[in-house]
């Protein structure tokens, strides 16, 4: 059995990071507001180093977000707590993403919108290519 899994870039066409919305509920990590995570997988032994681009229809790309990922590890990166160049993404605009890794890993993009008092979550798996 093959122990590769991933692919070394993934992209997801549908983006949007939601305004913040109501509390969701409070748990150990506080309450939880409207949000996007980017969840990878590395299953590698080796670190995985991570460049993420954010593109949008009207304006120049947020570009090169540059992270290292550990062996063997998972993350739930909030894109909402992220920083480029002093810039944070913008909320209630569509963009997309592009994630390019140096060995496989697995993405995924989840949302949380608590903008009315029915929450919605999403959930979807990106589309993945090895080169």
């Amino acid at each position: 059995m093959s122990k590769v899994l991933g692919k070394k870039v993934w992209a997801f066409p549908d983006a949007f990071l939601p305004a913040t919305g109501h509390p969701y509920k409070t748990s150990n990590h506080g309450d939880q507001f409207g949000h996007e995570s980017l969840c990878i997988i590395n299953y590698d032994q080796n670190p995985a180093e991570i460049v993420l681009d954010f593109l949008y229809e009207d304006q120049d790309p947020i570009e090169n977000y540059i992270f290292t990922m550990k062996g063997k590890r998972s993350i739930h990166l909030r894109l909402d707590d992220i920083e480029v160049n002093s810039q944070k993404l913008p909320r209630e605009k569509p963009y997309s993403i592009v994630l390019k890794s140096n060995i496989n890993v697995v993405a995924q993009l989840s949302r949380l919108d608590t903008t009315s008092e029915n929450n919605a979550f999403m959930t979807t798996m990106g589309w993945g290519s090895d080169v």
